[in-house]
């Protein structure tokens, strides 16, 4: 009995770091298909499925470009272009003249091209919410610390730290 109770926490324990994100498994090769000019890329990313199943995903292009893909399922304004601002923590990044793409009639796509520095804010801060048109959309703090994490892994990436 004593070695089946040993033998069922060194099982558990093993299943419990298998569900430690690693990094260099997390990514998926793919390829990203720029919405407003057409362009395709090739690379790798990393997504996180939020509470309200929303989908956030860092693409790294084979090019070092990288790109925000945010599907969303809240506040739609389809083919409208506006000013996507993302906010994290009490820092905000806009882009200018962004259009969000109707996928379903229950959700919408924002595809924006990102600079390291701010992986390096989402890494820290994670993304608190996001503003389009006159709606804005609050995240979790467990959807925030999801995205820290998936930053993480790209700036780990970009950087050559392990």
């Amino acid at each position: 009995m004593r070695s089946f109770l040993v033998y069922c926490y060194v099982l558990l324990f093993g299943f419990g770091l298998n569900c430690q994100t690693n990094c260099e498994t997390a990514f998926v090769g793919d390829t990203l298909t720029f919405p407003s000019d057409g362009k395709v890329y090739n690379g790798k990313y990393v997504e996180t499925t939020l509470k309200n199943f929303s989908v956030v995903r860092l693409f790294i292009a084979d090019n070092n470009r990288l790109f925000l893909k945010m599907i969303v399922t809240k506040n739609f304004y389809f083919d409208k272009v506006a000013t996507l601002e993302i906010r994290s923590g009490h820092k905000s990044y806009y882009a200018k003249d962004t259009k969000q793409y109707k996928i379903t009639k229950t959700s919408g796509l924002f595809v924006i091209e990102v600079f390291k520095n701010y992986v390096a804010t989402i890494r820290e801060e994670g993304i608190t919410s996001i503003v389009f048109g006159e709606a804005e959309t609050d995240f979790t703090r467990q959807d925030a610390k999801q995205i820290k994490q998936i930053a993480k892994c790209v700036y780990e990436a970009i950087s050559g730290k392990k």
